[in-house]
């Protein structure tokens, strides 16, 4: 195990407060994203508007802490005097990286990368969720666009009495 310094161990401290506000900010998102499915189950276009316009503020921020973690891990990693990559060329993980501290930090890194890693799973599953309805949603109002813009489909007569194909699409409005 290597010798950590005052500097790295900071750091680290730093590092672990912000996984944590990483992980709150996901479950922010989660809990929007809860409340998005709600409101398109009561098709509520405002409040679904409103949420969407919470979720990308939200996922921007995420974006911005993010870099911040790679940055700050990028720092520790060259205190320790290790590489940004592991041996097999890929990035070093959290769980890596925690293997190189003494306890407590070691723990405390290792519990915020799991909350972290289970708020991103539950916000993925929700964003898939998401996904599908809306593709789903799409596909039916595509069908129902098609067919009022078909118009009746059959051959009409014009006031003249000539005969004209597809007749117009009788659309009224049904809400009040």
């Amino acid at each position: 195990m290597r010798v950590v310094t005052r500097e790295v161990d900071l750091l680290a401290r730093d590092l672990v407060r912000l996984l944590g506000d990483l992980a709150g900010l996901h479950a922010e998102l989660a809990m929007h994203m809860r409340s998005k499915l709600d409101a398109i189950r009561r098709a509520d276009a405002d409040r679904i508007q409103s949420i969407t316009a919470r979720e990308a503020v939200l996922a921007d921020k995420a974006a911005e802490r993010e870099g911040l973690r790679r940055q700050i891990t990028a720092r520790m990693l060259k205190g320790l005097g290790r590489e940004a990559a592991g041996p097999s060329g890929k990035p070093v993980t959290l769980a890596e990286l925690a293997e190189l501290f003494p306890e407590p930090r070691r723990s405390q890194l290792l519990v915020a990368a799991a909350g972290l890693r289970e708020r991103v799973h539950e916000v993925d599953g929700l964003r898939r969720t998401l996904s599908l309805i809306t593709n789903e949603m799409l596909a039916h109002l595509g069908e129902v666009l098609k067919v009022m813009c078909a118009g009746v489909g059959q051959d009409v007569y014009s006031r003249s009495g000539q005969r004209l194909s597809g007749g117009v699409a009788a659309v009224f409005e049904a809400m009040g």
